[in-house]
């Protein structure tokens, strides 16, 4: 009977930690999107097909595609994208001690 009451218990415990590693687990989103340029406070500026305007704070350090270049312009992308959390400044750099929600590309290819 203890058999039975410990594998129950090592079963929720388990249960339990896979439980909170998925919902831990940051959710991807993908878009097609249209690129606008970067604003005055660097963020890269997109307009998908709905015309909604998307700020990205960054890209991936994988990403070898540079969206400084003016060629870019007016380009469409597939785009994957999350969300991350980083430190807010002040108007001296100083981190505040806050965080702020940001969009992140994870991957981005142009559309043919």
């Amino acid at each position: 009977m203890k058999t039975l009451y410990a594998s129950a218990l090592v079963l929720f415990i388990t249960l339990t930690f896979s439980v909170n590693t998925i919902s831990a687990q940051e959710k991807e989103n993908k878009i097609v999107a249209t690129f606008k340029g970067v604003t005055e406070t660097e963020y890269f500026k997109f307009v998908d097909e709905k015309d909604v305007t998307i700020l990205f704070y960054d890209l991936d350090e994988n990403i070898e595609l540079s969206l400084y270049e003016e060629e870019m312009i007016g380009k469409k992308f597939n785009i994957t994208w999350s969300t991350k959390q980083i430190d807010e400044f002040d108007e001296n750099g100083e981190a505040t001690g806050d965080l702020t929600t940001v969009k992140t590309i994870l991957t981005i290819t142009e559309v043919k």
